[in-house]
């Protein structure tokens, strides 16, 4: 009977042992990565690499197999919670979220070329930030409205007056003309509608004709392509989870995005629900997550007008594969001074924590600009340096399965698409809000 105990006691200590080790494996750290001293400058201190080279049947945005023409079309994207479900976002090679309100409230800008959709959007109005993406990218900027300043001429937040500085042929007659594809007025009025599928009202109903957009290109930008891996990083700490808070009280604005191992992609939520698309009821997930570190502030205090620096250098934290890395995004025309209007054709680089230029991974990117302050949260297998300790998160409901899209009409001229002052969901007055 001694000799059974005995055997028991030792069975049992090394259950406890296995188990311990099983849960200390299984650790999880809550932690909002650092932010201290971190800023955006035209002073740029990185070595920039000279353009990629374009590579016969592949897709320079995602790296993945493509034939075609060279025509990237922008989307500025609705993303007031009631704009869910977003039509056409899977097919999205390069997303880019950014604020345009001080209280959180944000806005996308979705880069489409290598698959283009029917139909994207909500279409919402556009923004000078949104602009600048564009002259990165060249092809079209679609927008339905845009930010207006009438005191003066205004290169900062009026968008007319920016488009007018760098493109003098913006505005033919009084009117939007290619690149610029605006909806409330005359030229573009036929290539949009407002849909009513029961799940979208105005001013978040408005669709994009993204066919009829793509047949306007006469001739393909100028090409920056990335540099690609199939495997993606192999270095850095393991981060399951990231969370961006944007703005938590309602309307909501919370980016969350959870590694998916089968996959080794990242899938995305906004608000807790599957971020998935309306066209074809495709959950939506990415290969890099890149959170884009900046200067955000607000033009004459208004808190509407966002000043986002897109030129320049600064902080970038990097997320791929399951990893994270802390990086630097560097946009330029010269190797030392980034100029605001000169730099805006050229490309931005990320460089990973050597310096060097990131390889993204093969699949698409989601962007999330954000100000340097901001805090996101990251669930790691280990502390991160200068990182500041997070309360554990109580449980999120499993999401709801999306829902089976209704098809959607052909695009006829909206009656109303006549240039009206419009009052926007956040308070400002521009066209189409």
């Amino acid at each position: 009977m001694h000799r059974t105990m005995k055997r028991i006691f030792a069975a049992t200590l090394m259950l406890c042992l296995i188990l311990t080790g099983i849960a200390a494996a299984e650790e999880t750290f809550y932690q909002s990565l650092p932010t201290n001293g971190l800023t955006a400058t035209l002073a740029v201190s990185a070595n920039v690499p000279a353009e990629n080279a374009a590579q016969d049947g592949i897709n320079p945005l995602t790296g993945e197999p493509w034939q075609g023409r060279y025509y990237p079309i922008g989307v500025n994207i609705d993303a007031h919670p009631e704009a869910l479900p977003h039509w056409g976002v899977s097919s999205a090679d390069i997303i880019y979220e950014m604020p345009i309100q001080a209280d959180g409230s944000t806005r996308s800008f979705a880069l489409f070329m290598g698959n283009i959709p029917a139909y994207a959007g909500p279409v919402r109005s556009g923004r000078v930030p949104m602009g600048s993406l564009r002259e990165m990218w060249g092809g079209a900027w679609v927008f339905y409205g845009w930010q207006t300043w009438f005191r003066d001429n205004n290169t900062v937040v009026d968008v007319v007056d920016w488009a007018t500085y760098v493109n003098p042929n913006a505005r033919v007659k009084g009117r939007w003309v290619f690149p610029f594809i605006e909806g409330t007025e005359r030229n573009y009025a036929t290539l949009f509608h407002r849909e009513n599928d029961g799940q979208h009202v105005a001013p978040h109903n408005v669709q994009i004709d993204m066919k009829a957009v793509e047949a306007l290109f006469e001739s393909e930008p100028q090409m920056h392509p990335y540099k690609f891996t199939e495997t993606g990083l192999d270095r850095g700490v393991n981060v399951s989870e990231i969370t961006i808070n944007y703005k938590t009280t309602k309307p909501a604005y919370v980016a969350n995005y959870k590694y998916n191992e089968m996959t080794g992609l990242y899938d995305r939520y906004r608000n807790g629900e599957a971020y998935y698309d309306a066209l074809n009821g495709m959950a939506t997930s990415f290969a890099n997550v890149i959170v884009l570190r900046t200067n955000v502030t607000w033009y004459n205090n208004a808190q509407q007008r966002p000043v986002i620096q897109l030129v320049g250098q600064g902080t970038a934290d990097i997320f791929q594969n399951g990893k994270y890395i802390r990086g630097t995004w560097v946009r330029t025309h010269n190797d030392a001074q980034a100029h605001e209007f000169d730099s805006l054709s050229s490309r931005m680089v990320f460089l990973d924590e050597n310096g060097e230029e990131l390889e993204m991974k093969v699949g698409k990117t989601f962007i999330q600009i954000v100000n340097n302050d901001q805090e996101v949260i990251v669930m790691a297998d280990q502390k991160i340096e200068g990182a500041t300790a997070q309360a554990t998160p109580k449980p999120t409901a499993t999401p709801r399965p999306t829902r089976t899209p209704k098809p959607t009409r052909t695009p006829r001229a909206d009656r109303n698409a006549t240039k009206n002052m419009e009052s926007g969901e956040e308070g400002d007055i521009s066209f189409g809000g």
